[in-house]
């Protein structure tokens, strides 16, 4: 009975035609009960196909060698790594508990003492201690930010350019200040050499350094112009120094002032631009600063349909050069989804232990996950997914009276989740 001829017979017949097998030929056309025409497939011959195929088979079973993404880093920047990255550590928040419910949209929150404070889209503002609310008023603007100072006082960010001093708790007026005549974009609060410092971001372009005295009286110190609109500040104590980190709309610039004569005084800019021009299609959206040896600015970048994460440093805050380049330690895909209209939130892990490394970044995610970046292994490496439905509007981290690392996230289904 003739068989079905295929391209396994005409290779093998084939084989034994070119290397001089007439009688085998023979017998296999017999046994195959048709004649068969030899041909090679695709212009190869059996002996082709069977040397590529164990040449093959000996790549993929060599071990790939294990890549090293720093390695074109300068001596300074793995430096840094090695000193001061580790690995995403355990244990941490993961656990949501539905901490309270408000009617508004959560804008702003911090911690002190136990207590949380938050800021809602319909003015008010409510102090939470223990799960429960204690205090809550109906504020005369809606506050933007809450930034607390020490022990006992809290400073609220009007929209309306206003800073209102307030106590810890009771939340009794103390005094105000009109720090901007606009909108106040962002605002750090820092204490320096005993020095109580607001540094303020406003829509009106300036960046403005506000004391506040032994009075609890506000004063501006120092102002800067910009020629672009600010989008995000850091603030942080280097070598004795305050030292100030400005992202922009539309660059890809960072702009490092430190105060000296009271003076906000401009060192230079840091590029985030690989490609080294100073406009690009990202610019940089929310700015932390790990306040380590060498300070590690992280910034959240307005790329999409991802948010990139970008890690530079602050060295030699004394070098005059204009525009530091190179800089770059980190550049790292977060996979957290984002569009033209968000507003990336970021945040160092806290560290238990003055000297401890960092050990990655939280990142809260339009889609209501909160992933952790591991800054050693390059990529998220815990992602949180049952605390909300939506986009998270604002989040804070502390470690509370015990020692244990604490998350709060308030997001845009109005849902307040302690994470434990």
């Amino acid at each position: 009975m003739s068989k079905q001829t295929t391209h396994v017979h005409k290779l093998i017949a084939q084989y034994l035609k070119e290397n001089n097998y007439p009688e085998t030929l023979k017998q296999f056309e017999n046994e195959h009960g048709n004649p068969i025409p030899a041909s090679k497939l695709l212009d190869e011959s059996l002996d082709d196909i069977i040397t590529d195929r164990i040449q093959y088979n000996a790549i993929i079973d060599t071990p790939a060698e294990a890549i090293d993404v720093n390695a074109e880093l300068h001596a300074n920047l793995k430096e840094i790594i090695r000193d001061e990255f580790t690995h995403w550590l355990t244990p941490f928040p993961r656990t949501p508990v539905k901490l309270i419910d408000i009617a508004g949209l959560v804008l702003s929150s911090c911690y002190a003492n136990g207590v949380i404070y938050f800021s809602a889209n319909d003015s008010n503002v409510f102090v939470v201690k223990g799960g429960g609310i204690v205090k809550s008023i109906k504020f005369p603007v809606v506050v933007k930010k809450i930034l607390t100072l020490g022990d006992d006082r809290v400073i609220l960010v009007g929209m309306n350019g206003t800073l209102y001093l307030r106590e810890l708790v009771t939340l009794e007026p103390i005094s105000e200040f009109q720090a901007h005549r606009r909108l106040i974009v962002d605002a750090r609060y820092i204490r320096v050499q005993g020095v109580d410092y607001i540094v303020s971001l406003g829509w009106d372009f300036f960046v403005r350094l506000i004391k506040l005295d032994g009075d609890n009286q506000f004063s501006i110190l120092s102002e800067h112009k910009l020629q672009q609109q600010g989008a995000c500040i850091d603030v942080v104590e280097y070598r004795g120094e305050l030292v100030v980190v400005l992202g922009k709309l539309e660059n890809t610039l960072l702009d490092v002032f430190a105060v000296r004569d009271k003076q906000l005084s401009p060192l230079y800019r840091i590029s985030l631009n690989d490609a080294e021009f100073t406009a690009s299609g990202f610019s940089p959206r929310f700015i932390t600063i790990h306040n380590a040896a060498v300070p590690l600015v992280a910034v959240a970048t307005s790329h999409e349909p991802f948010m990139r994460l970008i890690i530079v440093p602050i060295f030699d805050v004394s070098t005059a050069t204009p525009i530091k380049r190179n800089q770059i330690i980190k550049n790292l895909n977060t996979m957290s989804p984002q569009d033209k209209y968000s507003q990336p939130i970021i945040s160092w892990r806290l560290c238990k232990e003055e000297d401890e490394k960092a050990s990655g970044l939280w990142v809260m995610g339009d889609d209501g996950v909160i992933r952790g970046v591991d800054i050693i292994d390059d990529k998220a490496a815990i992602e949180l997914k049952d605390g909300h439905q939506g986009k998270i509007k604002d989040f804070i981290t502390f470690i509370d009276a015990n020692g244990v690392e604490k998350l709060v996230t308030s997001g845009i289904d109005r849902e307040i989740v302690e994470w434990e």
